[in-house]
């Protein structure tokens, strides 16, 4: 079992952790949105739109899920439906609770290893966007991040409910 004050590190380190993906995420959505107005001003007063907007709009939607992702898995705060939690006991919700996060944890190895996949060919293509030539795999390698910090995140606090409930 693991001691307590390493627990208790582990908790803390990966919360404060989720601060800089967390601020990421919000930094890139606020972005999306300013560019997102103007655009739509540009179009409606001077009938001339932003040059790859559309394309700098994807990537910021990417790194808005993929950054946020990791953290709100750790964090627990994924949307759920509680149509069935008055029903189970805590002690048996908490146990619940640890073997979705691992087995949907592990789930994640199997996208993120299809990403991989998909990045790799993509690095080697040399693939480019269409009208900013913004490198495609690298975009993905991103991508494939997110979901690894994800998946990492989802086992680690399954198991921390095993082992310290208290923490999670």
């Amino acid at each position: 079992m693991i001691a307590s004050p390493i627990a208790k590190l582990i908790a803390n380190v990966v919360r404060r952790t989720a601060r800089l993906p967390l601020g990421l995420a919000a930094l890139a959505l606020f972005a999306m949105m300013g560019l997102t107005f103007a655009d739509v001003l540009m179009r409606s007063l001077a009938d001339a739109p932003i040059p790859g907007a559309a394309e700098i709009t994807e990537v910021l939607l990417a790194t808005t899920v993929f950054a946020a992702m990791p953290a709100l898995c750790f964090l627990d705060r994924h949307i759920a439906v509680d149509l069935m939690d008055t029903a189970i006991p805590p002690w048996l919700a908490r146990w619940r609770d640890a073997a979705v996060n691992i087995v949907f944890g592990l789930a994640l190895l199997w996208p993120l290893e299809k990403c991989w996949v998909a990045a790799l060919r993509t690095l080697g293509y040399g693939e480019v966007t269409l009208y900013l030539r913004l490198p495609v795999g690298w975009i993905a390698i991103g991508i494939v991040i997110g979901l690894g910090a994800s998946a990492a995140a989802m086992v680690l606090r399954g198991v921390l409910l095993i082992v310290r409930p208290r923490l999670v």
